[in-house]
């Protein structure tokens, strides 16, 4: 018997979906990590684009950046998903 993955994976791939898939799985992960201290807005080409409600906000953010990353690489590497190679943080004030 052929696992759902399998067959969920190669109907996104054929449909051009795959994707958008990933970054919605990319932004789902961040905003686990992130516990309303940030919003992922976006994931495209190994950039994730998050959005903060103030400076310090984004600060904070900076600094702890490549834990981020490195949270989210891992979960990549076990699930076979997109890597975040930089974080780009979107200060909405």
């Amino acid at each position: 018997m052929d696992k759902l993955s399998d067959f969920l994976n190669s109907s996104l791939n054929n449909k051009g979906l795959s994707g958008a898939t990933g970054g919605a799985v990319v932004c789902f992960w961040a905003d686990e990590w992130g516990k309303g201290r940030f919003k992922p807005i976006s994931y495209f080409r190994g950039v994730l684009k998050v959005s903060v409600d103030s400076a310090s906000a984004a600060q904070e953010l900076q600094m702890e950046s490549h834990k981020l990353i490195k949270h989210l690489n891992l979960i990549a590497a076990q699930n076979n998903g997109p890597k975040v190679r930089e974080i780009r943080i979107v200060n909405i004030e």
